[in-house]
């Protein structure tokens, strides 16, 4: 009887494993499905940040890093920042001086 308990144990343990390993792959795939979809998103004329912003936290949370997730995150806030009309760099402009005095001529006394 523990000679079949034990091998009952190690075939439902290696049928668990492999459930798990294929859960594992049919998230990432969508998880990779979505990130797409997410720079497609980011790439129409008027783009919907959030929708974008969600798709790239399931890749991120379904274990995705590469090089796609990256480009992803730096179109999402190129174009948060386009939006908002901010470049980040400061503009090289002419900064006021002091104001000027005028001299006053002496009166005759």
């Amino acid at each position: 009887m523990a000679v079949e308990g034990a091998m009952v144990k190690v075939v439902v343990d290696a049928l668990l494993g492999a459930l798990d390993k294929a859960r594992s792959h049919r998230l990432k795939k969508s998880a990779s499905t979505a990130l797409s979809e997410a720079i497609r998103e980011l790439l129409q004329v008027n783009p919907k940040e959030d929708r974008a912003a969600a798709k790239i936290a399931a890749a991120r949370a379904a274990g995705i890093i590469d090089e796609e997730l990256f480009l992803a995150e730096r179109m999402l806030s190129a174009v948060r920042t386009a939006k908002t009309g901010k470049s980040g760099k400061k503009k090289a402009g002419r900064k006021p001086g002091a104001k000027k005095v005028a001299k006053r001529k002496a009166s005759p006394n």
